[in-house]
């Protein structure tokens, strides 16, 4: 019985593991969704493609976002399309993507300027990035809070409870 329980206990921490590292990753990912808009923004002023763009973001972007970008150059590289290659982006990523490969897919397919769309997608991704972060310092104090107490608590009883109360029992019993 014992081993069962023990078994399941192990599974459950399995488990919470795996989604903590699954969420640390999305994290990792959605913190660096900002720099990886601006290093595109700054690759297409730089006279790149949209197609080189993504190329250059393979090859520079944050080591988390690196490989996303690097799927999405190998399939161009086997022959698929660009708007087809950048449905990768938000499988992987998340709907954060979505937008950035909509506005891709219309430069590549319309010809339409990108400089300034890609700007504003920036600037909203920074903005939700800071919104995470203040999500983030307003849950703190709460989570700290157990710990602030599990460790204040016993130094108080120890350093000023248990002396009071000895020195009360002593005086007690010298008046008795």
């Amino acid at each position: 019985m014992i081993f069962i329980a023990a078994l399941v206990g192990l599974f459950l921490f399995w488990r919470r593991t795996k989604a903590r590292l699954r969420q640390r990753r999305e994290t990792e990912m959605m913190d660096a969704w900002p720099q990886c808009v601006d290093l595109l923004m700054a690759a297409l002023r730089a006279g790149y493609s949209p197609v080189q763009g993504i190329h250059f973001l393979s090859l520079h972007a944050p080591q988390v976002m690196r490989s996303v970008f690097l799927a999405v150059t190998e399939k161009m590289a086997l022959g698929l399309r660009f708007t087809d290659a950048l449905r990768e982006l938000p499988q992987r990523i998340g709907p954060a993507a979505r937008p950035l490969c909509e506005v891709l897919a219309a430069g590549d397919r319309l010809g339409i300027p990108m400089e300034s769309l890609i700007f504003q997608l920036g600037n909203d991704a920074r903005l939700s990035r800071r919104r995470a972060a203040e999500i983030s310092a307003r849950q703190l104090p709460i989570r700290l809070s157990l710990p602030l107490v599990i460790c204040t608590l016993p130094s108080f009883i120890v350093l000023i409870i248990v002396p009071t109360i000895a020195g009360t029992v002593s005086q007690l019993r010298l008046s008795i």
